[in-house]
C-alpha cells in the first residue's frame, strides 16, 4: 500500500512561502536527536529576535509547528540581544547547509550525503569516477548536436551530494540561472527577491575557459559583492546584477558597448561564491521543506509559475497539465501530485541561461511531453531559446531532465506512486523509520550488496533491506531491465537515422538548397524527431523505465518523423 501524506498547509501570503505535502513530513513530525530548547529558553531567544514585531509570521509559525522550542540561532547565526537592539548593525546571518538539520535529523542527512560512485543495470548509475561520457551509449550524438557544448562535455550524472560539484567543474559555459537548481540559498533568493551576499573574498576558476593546452582563468569575487535576481513572469527573460562593493554592476542585459562575456562570467562567478559554504551539495534540505515550522514547500520559481501561469502544451498551466482536470493550485492537487512537485524543481525540462542565439537569457519551464515540445517552443520562443546545430546551420532544442513530465499518467502514476516510493523508501535506524535521502536508483536499493554497503556506512538497520517494488509487488528488476533494453534498441534505430538526415541537412545547406517548401518541410520533420528522441533517449534518466508504453509510441512517431526527413532530403539532393 502507497504511503499518503495529510493535506498540505496553506501557502502565506506574506512569506510567499508554498508548503505542500511532500514525502518526509512524516521524518519531521518529531526531533529523534539530542536538541531539547523549552519555556523560558525559548521565550528570551524569540525576544532576542524581535519576535512577531520584526519577523511577522515566521515566530508565530514555528510556535505552532513540530519545530516549537527550537531557537533561532539553530539556522540564524546572530541572532543575540545585540541583534534585537540594532538589526541593521548586527546582522543575521542563515546557515544554509544541511547540518544545521544534523543534530534532529542526521538519518537523513547521512543517506542524502551519500554515494557509492557505482552502476547497478545496464543504464545510468552515478558513477562518476572515472566519468562515463555519455557519447558511449549514445555514439551519434555528436553529430546530433553538433556546435552545442553537450557535445565536447557530458557525462553520466553524478549524485545529489555533487550537483554543485558537477556544475562548478563542467567545461560547458556556465549561467546564474542554472544555479537555482543546484543551490537552495540562491532559489530562495530568487523566488523571494532578496538579494544574496558574498561573505568573504572567494577566487573562482572558470573552468569553462580552459582550452587545449591553456588553463582556465580565474577571478576574484570581493567579499560584500551583492547579487539580485528576477525573472519576467512573461518574457521569461532574466535579469541578474552582481554589484561589487567598488559600484561595479554586472547584467544579465549588458548593453551592445558592454562586454557580454564578462558580464556573464562575473555573475557565475559572484553566485558561486556566495554559495560556497553548501559545498559539494548547494541544494539543501530547505529546498523542499520549511526551516521555521518542517512543513514542506517549494522555492523553485519558474515552476510555480508554470503550474499558476501559462505553462504545458495548452498554456492553460497546471500541476499536472495532462490531467483530466488539471489544478493550478499546489494545495488543491492531490498527495502524488504534491509529492512529485519536489523533486519536479529540477527533473524536468527547461530553458535555462543564455541562448546561443538571441544571446537572451531565460528561465522558463516547458512544462510539456517531449511529443509537444516542438510546437510549445515554436510558439513561445521561436526556436531561439537554445543553440544552431553547427553542420545545418539551424536551431534546434537542447532538452535537459524531464523526468517529470514522462512520468506525468504513466502507469506507476496511475497508481498513486510518486518518485519517493522508487527512490526514497523507508530504512530503520536506531529503531526509528524515515525516508531515505540517497535519491538514487531503486536497482540500489533491491541490490544486497549495494544496499549492505549503504546501511554500514550510514548506521541503517541492514536487515531491513527490501526492494522498492515489493512495497506493491514482487520484484520486477527483470521486468524493468527487459523494457530498458527495447526502448534502447527502438532509440538506437532513431538516433543513427537522425545524425543522417543531420548529414544530409548539410549538405543540402552546402548546395544551396536551403530555402523553399521542400526544406521547410525536411528540416521541421527532423526538429519533431529531434525533440522527441534526445528528451526521452539521452536527457531523460530512465532509458524508458518512467513511463515504457509512452516512450515506445513517442519513438515510433520520431521514426515516421525522421523518415518523413530523409525522404524530402535526399528529393532536395536529386537522389
Amino acid at each position: 500500500m502507497l504511503t499518503r501524506l495529510g493535506a498540505p498547509r496553506r501557502r502565506a501570503a506574506t512569506a510567499l512561502a508554498i508548503t505542500v505535502g511532500l514525502v518526509a513530513a512524516a521524518a519531521l513530525a518529531g526531533c529523534y536527536g539530542q536538541l531539547d530548547y523549552k519555556g523560558s529558553q525559548t521565550k528570551a531567544n524569540e525576544t532576542a529576535c524581535g519576535a512577531e514585531d520584526c519577523h511577522p509570521g515566521a515566530v508565530s509559525a514555528q510556535a505552532a509547528s513540530v519545530h516549537e522550542g527550537l531557537p533561532c540561532e539553530l539556522c540564524h547565526k546572530g541572532t543575540g540581544p545585540e541583534h534585537g537592539k540594532d538589526p541593521k548593525k548586527v546582522i543575521a546571518t542563515t546557515d544554509w547547509t544541511v547540518q544545521s538539520c544534523n543534530p534532529c535529523h542526521a538519518g537523513e542527512v547521512e543517506t542524502y550525503l551519500y554515494d557509492d560512485n557505482a552502476q547497478v543495470g545496464p543504464f545510468g548509475g552515478s558513477q562518476r569516477i572515472p566519468p562515463q561520457p555519455k557519447v558511449a551509449t549514445f555514439p551519434e550524438y555528436k553529430t546530433i548536436v553538433a556546435g552545442h557544448p553537450f557535445s565536447r562535455d557530458y557525462n553520466e550524472e553524478g549524485a545529489h551530494k555533487f550537483m554543485l560539484e558537477d556544475h562548478y567543474e563542467t567545461t560547458r559555459g556556465k549561467f546564474e540561472t542554472c544555479v537555482q537548481c543546484k543551490s537552495s540559498k540562491i532559489a530562495y533568493a530568487w523566488k523571494e527577491g532578496k538579494p544574496v551576499r558574498v561573505a568573504a573574498e572567494q577566487e573562482i576558476t572558470l573552468t569553462h575557459t580552459a582550452t587545449q593546452g591553456v588553463p582556465p582563468r580565474s577571478v576574484k569575487i570581493p567579499a560584500g559583492t551583492t547579487l539580485t535576481y528576477a525573472t519576467d513572469p512573461l518574457t521569461r527573460l532574466v535579469d541578474a546584477k552582481a554589484t561589487l562593493p567598488d559600484g561595479t554592476v554586472y547584467t544579465s542585459k549588458p548593453q551592445p558597448s558592454e562586454d557580454a562575456t564578462l558580464s556573464n562570467n562575473m555573475i557565475w562567478a559572484s553566485t558561486i561564491a556566495a554559495i560556497k559554504d553548501t559545498w559539494p551539495y548547494g541544494a539543501g534540505c530547505n529546498h523542499c521543506h520549511d526551516p521555521h515550522t518542517g512543513a514542506d514547500r517549494l522555492l523553485r520559481q519558474a515552476m510555480l509559475q508554470s503550474i499558476e501561469g501559462t505553462g504545458g502544451p495548452k498554456g492553460a498551466g497546471g500541476v499536472n497539465p495532462y490531467a483530466a482536470e488539471p489544478s493550478k493550485e499546489v494545495s488543491a492537487a492531490s498527495a502524488r501530485d504534491r509529492r512529485i512537485l519536489a523533486c519536479a524543481q529540477c527533473h524536468v525540462e527547461y530553458t535555462c541561461g543564455k541562448s546561443a542565439i538571441d544571446r537572451n537569457d531565460r528561465d522558463a519551464y516547458g512544462w510539456s511531453k517531449a511529443a509537444d515540445l516542438h510546437d510549445v517552443y515554436t510558439k513561445q520562443f521561436g526556436y531561439q531559446q537554445d543553440w544552431r546545430n553547427a553542420i545545418i546551420g539551424q536551431p534546434l532544442i537542447k532538452n535537459q531532465h524531464p523526468e517529470t513530465e514522462l512520468y506525468w499518467n504513466s502507469k506507476h502514476y496511475e497508481a498513486g506512486a510518486s518518485c519517493s516510493e522508487c527512490h526514497m523508501p523507508e530504512v530503520r535506524r536506531g529503531g526509528k523509520t524515515f525516508r531515505s535521502h540517497w535519491m538514487t536508483s531503486p536497482y540500489k536499493y533491491g541490490n544486497a550488496q549495494r544496499f549492505a554497503a549503504f546501511a554500514a556506512a550510514t548506521k541503517l538497520d541492514a536487515s531491513a533491506a527490501k526492494s522498492p517494488c515489493a512495497t506493491c509487488h514482487e520484484d520486477r528488476t527483470a521486468q524493468g531491465v527487459a523494457q530498458q533494453r527495447a526502448f534502447y534498441a527502438a532509440q538506437g534505430a532513431v538516433e543513427k537515422l537522425l545524425a543522417a538526415s543531420v548529414t544530409q541537412l548539410g549538405a543540402v545547406r552546402a548546395a544551396g538548397k536551403d530555402t523553399g517548401a521542400d526544406y521547410a518541410a525536411a528540416l521541421e520533420a527532423h526538429r519533431r524527431a529531434h525533440a522527441i528522441w534526445e528528451n526521452l533517449a539521452v536527457s531523460e534518466n530512465s532509458m524508458g523505465f518512467h513511463n515504457f508504453e509512452e516512450c515506445m509510441t513517442s519513438m515510433a512517431e520520431a521514426k515516421k518523423q525522421v523518415d518523413t526527413a530523409l525522404a524530402t532530403e535526399k528529393k532536395l539532393l536529386g537522389k
